[in-house]
């Protein structure tokens, strides 16, 4: 009977195990499941494995603000794994050079990352405590074409460090379907990540589209709006008071 219990209680401890597994396992596949496009990293120095890196936006699919609807934080997100192992890689010194086009004629007409309309250089992008490989650089976007230059240095487990290669600075820009937003892009690549859309383009049905000053300015009720009794303001009523909605003797 002892036996028979320790193996029972090894079975427990076993598929216990497996549930945690399972669920990280699902947890981490259900982050990258986002669209987001992925470079691997290769080094010559021994006992170092390539290492992938995810980069894209937070909260997929992306859409700018729009003050009370959408608060548009969609962060520049990068996340460090081993590629052999998927395991993270807590440790990483990042920077990013973003680049901004407010429509895809803008992005059509640019000769050079210079002609993008913003342009932000040399910005951190900083690790997220709890969360092992993953790094952010917190934004608020307007809808456009987002593009971003990926410098910096990766520690490997203390083992070596992998430096993001510089010629070229690997580039990649969002993508919109029907549309070719690869021209700047640099670097081996794979996958994309989308552009970050108007938040008017998914109101259902049509006539609830807004012109653009919406929400500041609100569209006109067809009823009048009724009136009430400001607060501390009595009326005299056939000798009583009348305070909001109640009578007084």
């Amino acid at each position: 009977m002892k036996n028979i219990f320790i193996s029972s209680v090894n079975i427990l401890v076993i598929l216990a195990g497996i549930a945690i597994i399972s669920t990280c396992s699902f947890s981490m596949n259900e982050a990258l499941a986002k669209p987001h496009a992925s470079l691997t990293l290769e080094s010559t120095q021994d006992n170092v494995n390539p290492i992938r890196v995810v980069l894209g936006h937070t909260n997929e699919p992306s859409f700018g603000k729009v003050p009370g609807l959408d608060d548009g934080k969609h962060f520049l997100e990068v996340e460090i794994s081993d590629s052999a192992t998927t395991l993270p890689i807590r440790t990483a010194t990042l920077f990013a050079d973003k680049y901004y086009f407010k429509d895809i004629k803008s992005f059509e007409n640019a000769q050079s990352l210079q002609d993008a309309d913003d342009i932000e250089l040399n910005v951190p992008i900083s690790s997220v405590f709890g969360s092992p490989g993953l790094f952010y650089n917190r934004q608020v976007q307007d809808p456009g074409i987002y593009g971003y230059t990926l410098r910096g240095s990766i520690d490997y487990y203390g083992v070596g460090t992998v430096n993001i290669p510089n010629d070229p600075e690997p580039t990649i820009f969002c993508s919109i379907e029907g549309k070719d937003t690869s021209k700047f892009n640099k670097g081996a690549w794979s996958g994309s990540y989308g552009c970050t859309q108007n938040l008017k383009s998914i109101f259902f049905p049509e006539s609830a589209k807004y012109p653009d000053e919406y929400p500041t300015k609100y569209p006109k009720s067809d009823y009048p709006e009724p009136e009430y009794t400001k607060p501390g303001e009595y009326d005299d009523y056939n000798g009583g008071y009348n305070y909001g909605s109640g009578n007084g003797n």
